[in-house]
């Protein structure tokens, strides 16, 4: 006892002196001097040395605040009212001021900057609002003509690819809102390349949550990370857009047009585009690729494209290979009504992409006692039209129910014609086997989706159910005529092809989900929900042989299926959810999935059924030690069944040197998955860290199986259960961002490691396929208003990729670079030089050689009118006339290829953007 008395006192008089230092206040009044009345503002204190909040309180009713309890130290002080410029002041606190009395904080509005009145602010770059990080445009410099793109370029925190691929802490971001709303629908460059830079007042980024835990308040763990662009107030009623035309040599042209028309609620905006230069839709650059290092897949294998990315029109892409036609059109409407009770969001979009593409691959397969070479060579013409118009209306009913209903439609055509030859050879050049092939394959679809959302709150706060409902039916025809001349030098044999194969298929899809949520405690909720799912497929396939010249009408019953797929899922699920006041937040629970599944062969009348369970465990939690602190943790658990492919493939012959089988007996394999993200701000300089790890692993993974014939070089692939080993992969990124106060520059850092290491069977020898990447990247940018835009963006990267196959071991290490320069140089009597370089460098392999890719471009142009929005350019595109090049591999199968891209070509340009509203560059 008198040895815990002693303790006791101990530990009392090690606490006093913490507890003394916490002895310091401040205080002080906010007012309107020129209006004389009291302000009711917000007071913050923060750490001067990170900006960490520290403490924070709101004004009484007469202006007047305190603070108690701070200790001594270095801080600073925001004050902000609604439409009044913010107050910010470094104050210190020690034994000299005890109390610090700022007295009457005069606070002036916005729009009125008396001249009598001394405003003491700094612009401060970032604000965080719970959840929602604000970033302050004032704070960054907009060029002339800047679009939104250019803005957040400059963001902490968020890196933007040369496609316009926006990631954010860490993570992609694939919505981008204008005002809280969708922008022509999914596409987030319709909203970073369209509006202009100075209409904005303001960008939030945030985790958007799923309509249901919006609704409920209950997080269930879904969240997509969105920016949001707010429109200053001045600039929601209005007129703006882009006009611009070019014409180069070798018949390159380009043009495109962009009109928006906005109304306070109301906006409307259409585009149209047309271009042969590889900028498909309203891509800037789009036709400069770069690559990132190897991009890995589920099996182990990778990509790796120099010149990387790609140009999307909807959902068809193009990568840089290949000479593009390109027409792209769309059309934006939404508006609101009755007080904000009803909405509505409606987008149309029409394109179509041709492409004509010339490409020469070698592919390298390792197998145990040999290897294989395969050199391929091949012309391709595709065409790919596609139109969708889809519609959001929301009726809020009151502020306890409301109703979400979502319709879209989506019809494509495409037409692919392709011939090739190849030839396959021993290690030691002897010919296996050549191929020639000619393809010409015609498709229509048509897609039509709707969902409705309805959701209900009861008088017990926390306790809602609502109902998803959803259909979704498609329908595919297609012709194809295959032509295949396979020789092996084995016995001098010959494999013809020569076949008809329409193939048509339908699926119907219903989907319903009622989810309740239940307030246990005032911390602990319950989240419960019954889902419904049919799936109805029909895939009628014929093959038929020529019974004369052109005339196809013998069936060939062997390549031939009709498939009846049937699946019911009943889904269970309960998932609890834990709010430990605005710091904490923990979702835990799992979802089940039981499967009916029934196919039926209309040919043979063979039935095959097949009943499991799918479990679905999921963890989430997030910690927020401090407002500009976050840390989130994400489990997932998701079992994967075999594909009707993988069980039961449709026989086909399109490629009479690679076949595959079924099997039956596959069962599902399970993956658990592992996120962290650390995410860190200071408010007042803008420097960020943010920190994403993730590793994941599959147990019972389901592989392929290659069985190679070494005499002919045919290929039967099955797909098995892996039981003895574990695929697994990893990614670790840190990204960090802060400014050079002395030398006004930016900087961001990014280094990255990833791995992945796969499985495959080849010839019932078990293969590793190991890959691990690491990479580091320098971003310098430095920014002067009218006088030049800098930014320098690259580093190193060595990718170690090690392919075993029992006791033989193939190493194919490379090291590399990517380097990324953009530079504007503003001249005097309104001219400009732009110059673009994108250049990605992969060094040689055992396997493989040395690539190097690096289009450059150069433009020079003069602006025109008071506020330069005419501009005149002539530029010169891909000046080092490189041609693009790619590399994949695959478990055994290396393939490296190479193919016609846009070479160099010079175009005249003139651009010109308007607006009705006295847009005018931000001042800072």
């Amino acid at each position: 006892m008198k040895l815990f008395g002693l303790a006791a006192i101990a530990l009392c008089l090690c606490t006093l002196p913490s507890v003394a230092q916490n002895v310091y206040n401040i205080k002080g009044a906010t007012v309107d001097t020129a209006l004389k009345i009291n302000l009711t503002s917000s007071i913050t204190v923060m750490d001067a040395k990170d900006s960490i909040l520290y403490k924070f309180t709101r004004a009484a009713n007469d202006g007047s605040f305190s603070i108690t309890g701070l200790p001594a130290g270095r801080f600073i002080m925001l004050v902000t009212y609604p439409d009044y410029v913010d107050f910010v002041e470094r104050f210190t606190l020690g034994q000299a001021n005890k109390e610090y009395d700022w007295g009457n904080i005069k606070m002036s509005p916005k729009a009125r900057l008396l001249q009598e009145v001394i405003i003491k602010s700094e612009v401060i770059p970032i604000k965080i609002n719970g959840d929602t990080t604000n970033f302050n445009p004032k704070a960054y410099v907009i060029q002339p003509n800047d679009k939104v793109e250019d803005l957040l370029r400059q963001l902490p925190g968020i890196q933007i690819d040369k496609d316009g691929k926006i990631t954010a802490q860490g993570e992609p971001v694939p919505k981008v809102l204008l005002d809280g709303e969708e922008f022509f629908g999914d596409d987030p460059k319709l909203v970073t390349r369209n509006i202009r830079a100075d209409m904005v007042g303001n960008i939030q980024l945030y985790d958007k949550k799923s309509d249901q835990a919006a609704f409920t308040g209950i997080d269930d763990g879904v969240r997509t990370k969105t920016i949001n662009i707010q429109l200053k107030e001045d600039k929601k009623t209005g007129l703006f857009g882009k006009i611009e035309a070019g014409i180069g040599n070798s018949g390159y042209y380009e043009g495109q047009g962009i009109y928006n028309k906005f109304k306070a609620k109301e906006k409307f905006a259409l585009y149209g585009t047309i271009s042969n230069d590889g900028k498909v839709g309203l891509g800037l650059q789009d036709n400069d690729r770069i690559g990132t290092g190897a991009q890995i897949g589920d099996d182990g294998g990778s990509i790796t494209n120099f010149g990387g990315g790609g140009s999307q029109l909807d959902n068809e892409t193009y990568f840089g290979r290949g000479l593009p036609q390109s027409k792209t059109a769309g059309v934006h409407y939404d508006n609101k009504w009755d007080k904000d009770s009803e909405t509505i969001n409606t987008n149309y979009k029409i394109g179509s992409l041709d492409v004509s593409t010339d490409q020469n691959s070698l592919t390298t397969r390792i197998l145990t006692s040999s290897l294989q070479n395969t050199a391929a060579n091949s012309h391709s013409d595709s065409y790919n039209f596609r139109q969708k118009l889809d519609a959001i209306y929301t009726k809020t009913f009151s502020p306890e129910s409301n109703i979400k209903i979502n319709v879209a439609g989506t019809e494509k055509n495409t037409e692919n014609n392709s011939n090739g030859a190849s030839s396959t050879t021993n290690g030691d050049g002897s010919l296996i086997s050549r191929n020639t092939y000619s393809d010409d394959t015609k498709t229509h679809s048509k897609i039509f989706n709707a969902d409705a959302f309805y959701s209900k709150r009861f008088k017990k706060a926390g306790r809602t159910i609502s109902w998803d409902v959803n259909g979704n039916y498609s329908e595919s025809n297609s012709t194809d005529y295959n032509k295949s001349d396979y020789y092996t030098q084995i016995n001098a044999k010959y494999a013809l092809i020569d076949q008809y194969i329409p193939i048509n298929a339908t699926t119907l899809v219903l989907n319903s989900n009622i989810t309740y949520t239940e307030p246990l405690t005032k911390k602990f909720a319950l989240t419960f929900n019954y889902g419904f799912r049919l799936n109805n497929t029909v895939q009628d396939k014929e093959s038929y042989n020529q019974s004369s010249p052109g005339i196809y009408n013998i069936l060939d019953s062997v390549t031939s299926n009709n498939y009846k797929y049937n699946v019911l899922t009943n889904q269970l699920g309960a998932v609890f959810n834990y709010r430990g006041g605005t710091k904490t937040v923990l979702t835990f629970g799992t979802r089940a999935n039981s499967v009916q599944f029934k196919q039926i062969n209309e040919f043979t009348g063979s039935i095959y059924k097949r009943d499991f369970i799918d479990w679905r465990p999921q963890v989430t939690f997030q910690y927020r030690p401090a407002n500009s602190i976050t840390v989130d943790f994400k489990y997932n658990g998701n079992s994967t069944q075999p594909t009707i492919f993988q069980i039961q493939p449709v026989t086909t012959n399109t490629d009479a040197q690679n076949l595959y089988i079924g099997n039956a007996n596959l069962q599902p394999s399970f993956s658990h998955s592992f996120n962290l993200i650390y995410y860190s701000v200071k408010q007042l300089t803008g420097q960020s860290i943010d920190v994403n790890g993730s590793f994941s692993f599959k147990t019972n993974a389901i592989i392929s199986n290659i069985v190679t014939d070494t005499a002919t070089a045919k290929t039967v692939t099955q797909y098995i259960n892996l039981t003895n080993k574990t695929p697994y992969n990893y990614n670790l990124s840190v990204n960090m961002g802060w400014k050079i106060t002395a030398l006004d520059m930016q900087v961001k850092a990014y280094l990255n490691t990833s791995g992945d290491v796969g499985y495959s069977y080849n010839n019932n020898a078990l293969n590793a396929n190991k890959i691990h990447n690491y990479s580091a990247l320098l971003n310098l940018s430095k920014y002067k208003q009218n006088k030049y835009s800098i930014s320098l963006f690259g580093g190193p990267n060595y990718t170690f990729q090690e392919n075993v196959l029992q006791e033989k071991t193939v190493s194919n290490n490379s090291p590399g670079y990517n380097i990324y320069a953009y530079v504007t140089i503003f001249l005097p009597y309104k001219f400009q030089i732009q110059s673009t370089l994108f250049d990605s460098y992969q060094g040689k392999t055992q396997l493989e050689p040395a690539t190097d890719y690096a289009p450059w471009s150069v433009a020079f142009s003069k602006t025109f009118l008071k506020e330069q929005n005419l501009k005149f350019s002539l530029a010169c595109n891909n000046i080092l006339n490189q041609e693009q090049n790619s590399r994949y591999s695959t478990g055994n199968v290396f393939t490296q290829s190479t193919g016609n891209s846009i070479k160099r070509y010079f175009m005249f340009s003139i651009s010109w953007d308007f607006t009705k509203f006295g847009t005018t560059p931000a001042k800072n």
